[in-house]
């Protein structure tokens, strides 16, 4: 799917469960979309991201060339790596759904 087809689906499939009473919340939200990104990233399968996994994740949401993206990807990447809260050099699933380290 192409990004906007993609994100309208998600929002009319988010106001269909929404009528349905099928809603979930977002702490739920935020969980599956950490699961979802160490499953899809995780290229070594240890459970959480490395320095290049990050790396490959940052690329692929931010595609391109060009100084502007490369500093958009290092932001991008900083914000992630904020989310480290044992500074182990690896984002967890749950390092990643938590709102703030502490």
């Amino acid at each position: 799917m192409t990004g906007p087809i993609w994100a309208r689906q998600a929002i009319a499939l988010a106001g269909v469960l929404g009528l349905g009473g099928c809603a979930i919340g977002g702490a739920a939200l935020v969980e599956a979309g950490s699961v979802a990104l160490v499953a899809r990233f995780d290229a070594d399968g240890d459970g959480a991201l490395d320095a290049g996994e990050v790396a490959a994740l940052v690329a692929a949401a931010v595609p391109g060339k060009g100084a502007e993206l490369e500093a958009l990807r290092a932001g991008v990447a900083a914000g992630y790596w904020t989310r480290d809260c044992n500074r182990d050099g690896r984002l967890t699933r749950a390092e990643l759904a938590q709102a703030k380290c502490g």
